[in-house]
């Protein structure tokens, strides 16, 4: 590694830490930390020194891909039948502890009364928190949107919806991902969204249409 990169990491590490924070309760957070020096020497690499995009807002979709990607594939398990049962397990104990304990049980004791590793409803909690980002507002233009409503179909159990919705936005290019995390997750507008990806508020849009319209048909193809 030669030192100009080497002084490029150490520079821009709060950038590979701020994107690593979300999933460093759930697995190490010097391996999280590799995995996005990882993306950033990729980004290195493949940087053209000439572009008008800065090298930070061009590292983080290298950096945030390889952590995605690690953290997909060291999953317990993905989203699925099972996985939705669980969760509709889990919910039904903490009704029924919390009224016996008269309190909102903690995870340990849900998983002494569950008979079932802490770990996992510690990785259902995480995926849960994601999935009430869905259910976020953000305002374009004077509208409001919602991410689960931009591809709602009347069918669908609201609960449920957004479950397979988190499963098929992880399937996604890391593109794609970034930018609905951009759009839905943080609340950017398209111009925010433009500048952050290097490309126009035009190639934004039709792409968020694109990515919406693919979410769709894999949502409700067997509807």
């Amino acid at each position: 590694m030669n030192k100009e990169l080497e002084d490029l990491i150490v520079d821009n590490s709060n950038l590979i830490y701020s994107i690593i924070s979300r999933y460093q309760n759930y697995y190490d957070k010097e391996d999280l930390y590799q995995i996005g020096v990882i993306g950033m020497i990729k980004a290195y690499k493949k940087y053209d020194p000439q572009s008008t995009t800065k090298f930070t807002t061009y590292a983080y979709t290298y950096i945030l891909g390889e952590v995605l990607k690690y953290v997909n594939d060291n999953k317990s398990f993905k989203l699925s039948k099972e996985y939705l049962a669980m969760y509709r397990k889990i919910n039904e104990a903490k009704t029924v502890l919390t009224q016996r304990l008269m309190k909102v049980p903690t995870n340990f004791e849900l998983s002494i009364f569950l008979e079932i590793d802490e770990k996992v409803i510690d990785h259902i909690e995480m995926v849960t928190r994601e999935i009430d980002r869905l259910d976020r507002i953000i305002n374009e233009d004077g509208k409001n949107l919602l991410l689960l409503d931009t591809i709602k179909d009347d069918k669908a159990e609201t609960n449920i919806d957004s479950m397979l919705l988190y499963e098929e936005i992880n399937k996604l290019p890391n593109d794609e991902k970034l930018l609905l995390k951009e759009r839905y997750f943080l609340d950017r507008t398209q111009s925010e969204t433009a500048k952050i990806l290097g490309i126009n508020q035009v190639q934004v849009s039709r792409n968020e249409q694109k990515i919406l319209k693919k979410l769709k048909n894999n949502l409700y193809k067997t509807a």
